[in-house]
């Protein structure tokens, strides 16, 4: 059972957060071996709809979990207790987040459960990661497996920040221009009207369609506001839900130049995935759904559940894949082939991982190049155009007195 703790240190410092054990008085005593305070104990409620709608978990940053991931590869490469460890590291990290990763894995570790289950309870640590834990446990190289995954870890934090800072300059650009035009459309074009009228002129029609809009949002502006912080609100909840992340996944891929780059990405996550665990020693068909869940796409995740169903009927992978061409190029194909036919499958889908994370580089830095001069491009005519409708339509009649 889960409960929801709130307690306190001996140097009065409040914590709070979640603890797995088969009854109250066992949670209770599990935080009190930790020398802390309970404050409040409570079994952990079902989730309505309505929790489901609007509450969020606190998020581990790709950052927190490399240094997390590599602390403990080190402690354990230096002969330390995997216990002893967790409960070091427990009490060194500045992150709240990462604090009750660890308590919870620790107390699961203290209730009689392998790390790999402690893992899997924690409902943070994906499918690939908990995989890949179990097979360390089994062949007794947790450490290396440790750092394996940190050095996996920092290359998907690295490729998201990347795909960030890839969104981020043309939002900020957007951005800046609807203040701007908000700010012209609403203290500068309806002070136009007047104008005219003193003339007995009447306004062009992008001017009258600026002074149109000032008046609106001067009436509705607020209303408009709430409006699109609502549907702002609803489609990032509706984009986190399990069939949002399924359309957001198909349609990523279908945007031209970016789709071809994530693509890519999915590529090269799901051949390093299946790659280590082949060398982990889990089976094919387990490592191929795992390989599909760790991309984060459903596309490939379906995929590969159709491979492994193919696999358990005795085909090849490479012939499986021939059906897949427009996510899996040829060069996979031809690379899973050979791999299959000389035994060196693990080895050569590798070497296709490291190509096409490769191929996310070049293709992230030309297009952030190219991306600069293009929005440049679009800004100016956007401001053009708000000249055109504002400032033109005054110069003429000034020329005109």
């Amino acid at each position: 059972m889960e409960f929801i703790y709130r307690a306190k240190t001996k140097n009065g410092e409040e914590k709070t957060g979640k603890i797995d054990a088969r009854s109250e008085k066992l949670a209770l005593q599990i935080l009190q071996s930790y020398d802390l305070i309970v404050i409040e104990l409570h079994k952990k409620k079902e989730n309505t709809i309505w929790d489901k709608i609007f509450f969020r978990k606190t998020n581990i940053k790709g950052k927190e979990l490399v240094i997390f991931l590599r602390q403990l590869a080190t402690m354990l490469s230096a002969k330390i207790p995997l216990i002893s460890s967790l409960k070091t590291l427990l009490n060194q990290s500045d992150s709240a987040a990462i604090r009750d990763v660890i308590f919870s894995l620790v107390s699961s570790l203290d209730s009689g459960l392998m790390l790999s289950q402690a893992m899997e309870k924690t409902n943070v640590f994906s499918k690939f990661y908990v995989e890949m834990v179990r097979s360390g446990e089994v062949s007794g190289r947790l450490e290396q497996v440790f750092n394996y995954l940190a050095d996996y870890a920092e290359n998907e934090a690295e490729l998201d920040a990347k795909a960030r800072s890839a969104a981020i300059y043309p939002i900020f650009i957007l951005i800046v221009f609807l203040v701007v035009g908000s700010v012209i459309t609403i203290s500068i074009a309806p002070q136009m009207v007047d104008i005219f009228q003193e003339f007995d002129r009447q306004p062009p029609a992008l001017t009258m369609a600026l002074i149109s809009t000032g008046r609106f949002l001067i009436n509705w502006g607020f209303l408009v506001l709430l409006v699109l912080v609502g549907v702002f609100y609803a489609a990032k909840n509706y984009l986190d839900s399990a069939e949002g992340q399924n359309i957001k996944a198909y349609w990523t891929m279908k945007i031209p130049v970016l789709g071809n780059i994530y693509k890519n990405i999915y590529v090269s996550r799901f051949c390093e995935t299946l790659s280590t665990l082949l060398v982990g020693g889990i089976p094919i068909v387990e490592a191929l759904e795992i390989s599909g869940s760790a991309t984060g796409n459903f596309v490939f995740k379906n995929i590969a559940e159709e491979l492994s169903e193919g696999i358990r009927n005795g085909e090849q992978i490479n012939k499986l894949m021939r059906k897949y061409e427009e996510y899996f190029p040829p060069l996979v194909n031809q690379m899973v082939a050979i791999g299959e036919n000389t035994g060196r499958l693990s080895d050569l889908l590798k070497r296709v991982a490291v190509y096409y994370y490769n191929q996310v580089e070049r293709g992230f830095s030309v297009l952030l190049e190219l991306l600069q001069p293009v929005l440049i491009i679009v800004l100016g005519g956007m401001v053009g155009i708000l000249i055109a409708g504002v400032l033109l339509p005054i110069y003429q009649l000034a020329q005109t007195i």
